[in-house]
Order: structure tokens, then C-alpha cells, then sequence
């Protein structure tokens, strides 16, 4: 069932491990549009089969986003999928917003911040609670932060995702 309302919200996935596989399954159920990548294709074949796009980078996926949710295993994998060859910064496009749910150091996550915000990125880290038991049910729970402008303007997608969350 695709619903219309999410429908044109355009929503990346990079990580689809056993997590971002739950959250991408989620959202597709609830009508968004959803563009996926990893680096090990056959871990996005679940989603496709569900309808979401499949893209050969990171790059790509941030061309067709307004929002590109990143859950990777650490600090080096969100730099090399954010600002290597073919990276989400080169995907670049006006309000793009980028929501990071890898579990990494705070320190990191800073620099990672920073280093967003020097390509007119906006960057909100976004840790969870949950599994994706809850998260296929839309019952994740999200402590986002970020600067209080970009919280403020990203509130529609993170509403948007269908689970709790703490600004």
C-alpha cells in the first residue's frame, strides 16, 4: 500500500545490515519513497523487493534525498560513505539533510559535523534505542541533535518516520 502523502518525501538509506534493512522496510510500508545503498549489494535485495531504488553510491543516493539516514558500523565507515570517492557530498543538492544513526564517539561525530557543515550540509546526529524488531514497526526511539536551526527545519522528517523522538 503506498500511501500518497509520504509519497514525495524521498528518503536514502546507506547501511542496510539487520538495522537500516528494519527502519528501510518501515518507511516503505508507509508509502515513502526510499533510495538504498551498500556496499555488499545483495544486503539491499530485500528492499528492492519491496520497492525501493537501488543505487551504486552513496553519491547517488543523496542525488535523489531530502533526507539520507546513514547506519553504518563506525566513525570510518560514515567518512568514507560521506566524503570519499563517490560520498554523499558529492551528491549534494539544496536542503539536503543527513541523519546519522551509526553508533559512534561523540568526539567523531563532531568532526563529522563539522566536516558536513563545510559543504553546506546539514547534519543531524541521531542516535536510537531499539532493535529492528521495533524499528519495522516504526517503534524506534531517536535522540536527535543538532544546531537548534537545523533541528527546527528537519522536524517534518523526522516526524515523518513514524517513530518517537527527543529533540
Amino acid at each position: 500500500m503506498h500511501n500518497k502523502k509520504n509519497g514525495n518525501i524521498k528518503i536514502g538509506i546507506i547501511g542496510t545490515g539487520i538495522l537500516g534493512n528494519a527502519v528501510g522496510l518501515n518507511l516503505l510500508k508507509s508509502g515513502f519513497n526510499v533510495t538504498a545503498y551498500n556496499r555488499t549489494k545483495e544486503k539491499t535485495n530485500e528492499l528492492k523487493k519491496h520497492g525501493a531504488k537501488i543505487a551504486e553510491s552513496p553519491k547517488i543516493v543523496a542525488e535523489n534525498s531530502d533526507l539520507v539516514i546513514i547506519i553504518v558500523k563506525d566513525a570510518n565507515a560514515v567518512k568514507k560513505i560521506a566524503f570519499g570517492k563517490n560520498g554523499i557530498r558529492f551528491g549534494n543538492h539544496n536542503g539536503l539533510t543527513v541523519a546519522d544513526m551509526s553508533t559512534i564517539s561523540p568526539i567523531e561525530s563532531k568532526e563529522i559535523t563539522k566536516k558536513f557543515l563545510e559543504h553546506k550540509i546539514i547534519k543531524l546526529d541521531t542516535p536510537v534505542m531499539g532493535g529492528p524488531n521495533v524499528a519495522i514497526i516504526g517503534k524506534l526511539v531517536l535522540m536527535v541533535s543538532g544546531d537548534k536551526k537545523h533541528l527546527t527545519s528537519s522536524k517534518k522528517f523526522l516526524r515523518k518516520l513514524q517513530t518517537r523522538y527527543f529533540i
